[in-house]
């Protein structure tokens, strides 16, 4: 997905998030070195995820190396309350894999500080059971469940600390119906975006047939600069499952040889309409191979 002037508001609130997380952080750097990279780098040609990695490395150059790090183990905490019942909404569900996606999707709303995500994690809870009842707003989870009946791997790209927690239910059930899934971590700290480090403190790696990461800083994943390993498993994977708006707008553009199930809110305008949907859906958007 390429810039769209919706980026700008939206990724210099970010900015401002992450700049008031610590006591004593360098809130004024912060913002000061990110509207210079935004100034010196934008570009409507550009890839919206290549301005958004130079906009945060900028901040990060005056916050240090994980301003979301207290952020992202609070929201691990408060989503691993709801795997329970979670998993009761699963186990209670005749459609196992639509009712797996809803609870995964629904975790997508913790995009801290982001348009259309909560600011905290704790804004979470009130609002769970609502977001379970809207339900799925785009629904091609039927082309998820066509490539269930094979063994094989599928590819789960990660997004958020937190809604992390809520994609266990849905690796245990891909892994019990015999699917191989591997998981794709950012190979930096950047945003509230799981890291191998928060993969290995919360447990997630030990869901997972194999852990990589995208061996940089990165919103999303870099496909100019692509770990090997990476890449043999999306070459040779069924089907890749990519959570969240970070992957979205750096898979978008892209041409892959296989499937990618795109499962997300749509919480920003140029990504709805990127796919024809409104703003503040859940969606479960298959594109074909190319």
């Amino acid at each position: 997905m390429r810039v769209h002037t919706d980026c700008v508001p939206c990724l210099m609130k970010r900015v401002l998030f992450q700049s008031r997380l610590s006591d004593g952080a360098d809130e004024k750097g912060s913002v000061e070195c990110s509207l210079k990279a935004f100034a010196e780098g934008f570009d409507y040609s550009k890839k919206s995820v290549d301005l958004a990695t130079e906009v945060h490395a900028a901040s990060y150059s005056k916050l240090g190396k994980d301003p979301y790090h207290e952020l992202k183990v609070r929201a691990d905490a408060v989503a691993e309350g709801f795997m329970d019942l979670a998993q009761r909404h699963v186990d209670a569900a005749e459609d196992k894999l639509r009712a797996c996606l809803m609870v995964s999707v629904i975790g997508n709303i913790m995009d801290f500080g982001s348009t259309g995500g909560i600011s905290s994690p704790e804004e979470f809870e009130p609002i769970f059971g609502k977001l379970m009842e809207q339900g799925l707003g785009l629904d091609h989870s039927d082309r998820i469940e066509a490539i269930l009946d094979r063994s094989g791997t599928i590819v789960y790209m990660f997004d958020n600390c937190g809604e992390s927690q809520l994609d266990r239910i849905l690796i245990r059930y891909l892994r019990s119906r015999g699917k191989r899934v591997v998981g794709m971590v950012r190979g930096e700290p950047i945003l509230n975006d799981v890291t191998m480090d928060d993969a290995i403190r919360s447990g997630l790696d030990r869901e997972l047939d194999r852990i990589l990461t995208t061996g940089t800083f990165y919103v999303g994943i870099d496909w100019s600069n692509v770990p090997e390993d990476l890449m043999e498993e999306i070459r040779n994977c069924d089907m890749v499952i990519a959570k969240g708006m970070a992957n979205f707008e750096s898979l978008s553009d892209e041409r892959l040889p296989v499937p990618v199930a795109h499962v997300m809110r749509t919480k920003c305008k140029p990504v709805a309409d990127s796919i024809g949907m409104p703003t503040d859906i859940n969606v479960v958007y298959v594109r074909d191979a190319s």
